[in-house]
């Protein structure tokens, strides 16, 4: 019987499968976090698989993540702007999350709780794809202004 079945974690896959008898084939979404894919097709393969895998994760969202997680893993403080419904944007804050303890997830400048007399040194800052330039500059400039 054919099937498909959607997940985002390895322990909400299939179960084991004995000598690669069930061959299935792997799509990821286009902006799905990388490394949490590639956690699914090993574990996958560890459970017996036989794997077809189609990565279709845009160039450019793995870009903005690997970047996201760099500049996460030096600051003190992490500012992730998009929209609270943007996969793309949730997926920049689980990335930055791990990195930096010391993560938001704002829409807007007047979303951010940062008190002025704080220790934060490095201040990262990262949006989704869908996220307005002018909603980006408005956070920089707070962020320059008050901080």
């Amino acid at each position: 019987m054919d099937e498909a079945r959607a997940f985002s974690e390895p322990s909400d896959g299939p179960g084991q499968v004995p000598n690669g008898e069930r061959k299935i084939c792997v799509v990821s979404q286009t902006t799905f976090n990388v490394n949490k894919f590639e956690e699914i097709i090993a574990y996958l393969k560890e459970k017996g698989y036989n794997l077809e895998c189609v990565n279709t994760i845009c160039s450019a969202t793995h870009e903005r993540q690997a970047e996201a997680r760099e500049i996460a893993s030096k600051a003190d403080v992490m500012i992730v702007i998009g929209g609270k419904s943007s996969s793309n944007s949730a997926k920049l804050y689980e990335i930055c999350r791990k990195e930096c303890a010391n993560t938001y997830f704002i829409q807007t400048w007047r979303d951010l709780n940062l008190s002025p007399a704080g220790t934060e040194q490095i201040i990262g800052i990262t949006a989704g794809a869908s996220t307005p330039k002018n909603i980006i500059e408005e956070v920089q400039n707070y962020v320059r202004t008050d901080f």
